[in-house]
């Protein structure tokens, strides 16, 4: 066991002084190079805990020099987007396959695709609301845990065609992303000084990004190759080893110990939160353009397909619209360590809005549903890439998890309210589903002037910032 900890303390501490010479971030004579390269050695230290690394104070005082992204180059911060990226990879069909999978191969309609990501939906947003608790009482890594036992079950999704048996793994498959989408986010928000939360939630979605497009990459050719009961048995197998490196890999974080530990009082909690204006403003930039992208989601992948007619067109896009999405994570996150949050937010709300437009002039061509398409992804990953910093403004210390939960319940609303309508509206053609969902991403602009209201002085870079 001990050499265990110690091998992975090594490799931990030698890829962070590696990376930061690669980015120059730590010269030659860098006051930390003794402290990285003697890491290994003090693991073996009866007062030193190889899980839990040094992370440099979460606030900067005013003057203060910035704070290095190398104190993100650590092994609660490289555990968690290894295992974000490996997840996101194997569950990627799910996304741009299943649609096209219950057209094609179980012969139903997109209504029916549209159910059934309802149940997902509905689940994952009422068990957000108990992990977000957990969270809080219990412990951000266990929550995490469970929640990736999902890509196993979006493996299962393809090797039946019992409509039943599909129904109970999106019954399934929602519960375990309410953990995993509170768990990682809350534990992202605990691991992350605030100086950088930009490029820490930059390199958090973007490991989701690109194991999405590296996976739908892979996705369109097994499945057109070989069949969806390859593609979901290969699924099963590596989710299953994702679950063992969460369980040996990731670091638990310290609780709170001023917490309140009762599950009730943390319940009621949620309604204290929700008479808070600021509180309802963040469900409103969450909901209102993440229903316009159950929309995108649904819809697009499938108009491909019929278009152009094969399986491998509609993955192509997917990855290719995810890829672009990694540049505008990274460019966003940078941005708002160096100017503020607020900007970025009206920029990327309001390029949501331009996509929308666009696909619903342009939504019954190919090209229409390629460029508009690419640029919804951009801009709604990049507008995703700022939640964790008004996250962070918005929630105390012992409330994280439950600020993360209401998050992520205004999320699954409107993934699931985007999925539903757009299933149903699709039979009067692209232009009236694409047309509400512009007026959803106005009103997303609206909640984002709101919140700027309501914290102009925050602002400003996040180094800035008094304690």
């Amino acid at each position: 066991m001990v050499c265990h900890q110690w091998l992975i303390s090594w490799v931990t501490a030698h890829f962070r002084l590696t990376a930061c010479r690669v980015w120059g971030i730590l010269g030659k004579h860098h006051p930390d190079r003794e402290h990285l390269i003697c890491l290994p050695l003090l693991s073996l230290s009866s007062n030193f805990t190889p899980s839990e690394p040094v992370l440099s104070n979460s606030e900067n005082t005013v003057g203060e020099k910035p704070e290095p992204l190398s104190v993100l180059l650590n092994r609660r911060i490289i555990s968690l987007l290894v295992i974000s990226f490996l997840a996101s990879f194997v569950s990627s069909p799910l996304q741009s396959l299943l649609p096209v999978y219950v057209e094609s191969g179980l012969m139903r309609t997109p209504l029916f695709s549209a159910g059934l990501r309802a149940v997902f939906f509905i689940l994952g947003g009422l068990c957000s609301i108990p992990a977000g608790v957990l969270c809080d009482t219990f412990g951000i890594k266990r929550v995490f845990i469970l929640g990736k036992l999902g890509p196993l079950l979006a493996g299962a999704i393809f090797l039946t065609g019992d409509p039943y048996l599909l129904l109970a793994l999106c019954i399934g498959l929602g519960t375990t992303f309410g953990f995993s989408s509170t768990g990682g986010q809350s534990y992202l928000l605990g691991a992350s000084p605030p100086s950088v939360m930009g490029m820490a939630s930059a390199g958090y979605f973007l490991s989701s990004t690109l194991g999405t497009a590296a996976g739908n990459l892979l996705a369109g050719p097994i499945a057109d190759d070989l069949g969806y009961e390859t593609l979901g048995q290969l699924a099963c197998v590596a989710a299953v080893a994702i679950v063992l490196i969460a369980l040996f890999l990731l670091p638990s974080l310290p609780r709170n110990e001023t917490a309140d530990r009762s599950t009730t009082r943390s319940l009621a909690g949620y309604f204290t939160l929700l008479r808070r204006r600021e509180v309802r403003l963040l469900m409103g930039i969450r909901y209102l353009p993440t229903s316009y992208w159950g929309a995108v989601t649904l819809l697009i992948p499938l108009l491909i397909y019929r278009i152009s007619g094969t399986n491998t067109s509609a993955t192509t896009y997917g990855a290719i619209s995810l890829i672009v999405a990694c540049g505008t994570q990274l460019l966003t996150g940078r941005v708002v360590d160096r100017i503020g949050r607020w900007k970025p937010v009206f920029v990327a709300s309001s390029l949501v809005t331009v996509s929308a437009i666009g696909l619903m002039l342009t939504g019954h061509t190919l090209t229409g549903l390629y460029v508009f398409g690419i640029m919804a992804a951009g801009s709604a990953w990049s507008l995703s890439t700022t939640m964790p910093g008004i996250l962070q403004i918005i929630a105390k210390e012992d409330e994280k998890g439950r600020v993360v939960g209401i998050a992520h319940v205004a999320w699954s609303a409107g993934m699931l309210s985007g999925n539903l309508g757009a299933g149903k509206l699709i039979e009067w053609g692209p232009a009236l589903p694409f047309g509400i969902g512009t007026v959803f991403c106005i009103g997303a602009v609206a909640c984002g002037l709101g919140l700027y209201r309501h914290y102009k002085s925050t602002d400003l870079p996040p180094n800035l910032h008094s304690n």
